[in-house]
């Protein structure tokens, strides 16, 4: 009997990736199907309690933030709004421009403090900027990170992969791309599928 393209996609990812639930699965083939790449989502993981801080951070509801305004723009909006998240992206902010020249650092690093910062259930994309997840690791070593969740898939850069690795190895609530693959386009549909499955649950 001929193996189907649906069952091949299967077995392929189960020999890369053993410990996926059905709601995982889910997930990564939302991913693959909206940006047309199966390749880009075979290393996707997730960390032993990041979906139940997804789940938090989309009930409550709380706030999605992005590391990029192209980021932001690959979110959709119109589930954002039927869940009730605020969507941000601090990176153009004037003040945080003028913090980053202050201190002599980047725009990303000052923006993730001020995604920090603010009160309430995060969950923080990072699709490009390493320096952030850099900071944001930073940050874990004098805080818990009880209120956040973590999507990070930085690509192209040559510490992105180390970082990367760094956030699925402490014990922040994350779901990475790990090695070279990502970028904002994964991190974009990761956000969507997250709130997709969000609103199917509530409609349950």
């Amino acid at each position: 009997m001929p193996i189907r393209k649906e069952d091949a996609r299967n077995s392929r990812r189960k020999s890369s990736m053993p410990y996926l639930t059905s709601e995982m699965s889910a997930i990564v083939d939302y991913v693959s199907d909206e940006i047309g790449n199966e390749a880009a989502t075979q290393n996707i993981h997730f960390s032993p309690t990041a979906l139940t801080m997804v789940r938090h951070v989309m009930m409550k509801p709380g706030s999605i933030i992005t590391d990029t305004r192209i980021l932001l723009g690959c979110i959709d909006r119109q589930m954002a709004d039927r869940l009730g998240l605020g969507l941000y992206c601090f990176i153009d902010n004037l003040q945080i421009k003028e913090m980053a020249e202050q201190q002599r650092t980047t725009r990303a690093e000052i923006a993730m403090d001020h995604a920090l910062a603010m009160e309430g259930l995060k969950l923080i994309a990072v699709g490009t900027a390493p320096m952030a997840l850099g900071r944001l690791l930073a940050r874990s070593a004098t805080r818990e990170m009880k209120d956040v969740v973590v999507i990070a898939t930085p690509n192209a850069f040559t510490n992105a992969i180390q970082l990367k690795e760094r956030i699925w190895e402490s014990d922040i609530p994350c779901v990475v791309v790990r090695g070279k693959r990502g970028g904002n386009p994964v991190a974009g549909s990761l956000v969507n599928a997250l709130m997709a499955q969000a609103l199917r649950q509530k409609e349950l």
